[in-house]
């Protein structure tokens, strides 16, 4: 049994050594900037008709308390 676990050790020693630790290190690559371009955003969709005909929706409140549910809720429904 010990003779398989040096030799698993070893097998994951060899495995990080030439796998990870001589791996070549690779420059990254030069940055480049390209010049930056002018956002401008579009309003005028806003003034389409069906937009402006929306109505907002009523607030939903919070329901009272006597309200939410049963007391227990993992009892059958009677």
């Amino acid at each position: 049994m010990i003779i398989v676990f040096f030799l698993v050790l070893l097998i994951t020693l060899s495995i990080l050594y030439f796998g990870y630790f001589k791996r070549e290190r690779v420059p990254p690559p030069p940055q480049v900037f390209l010049p930056q371009k002018k956002i401008e955003i579009d309003f005028s969709i806003l003034e389409n008709p069906i937009l402006k005909s929306l109505e907002k929706f009523e607030e939903i409140g919070v329901p009272s308390p006597e309200r939410v549910g049963k007391e227990n809720p993992f009892l059958p429904i009677k």
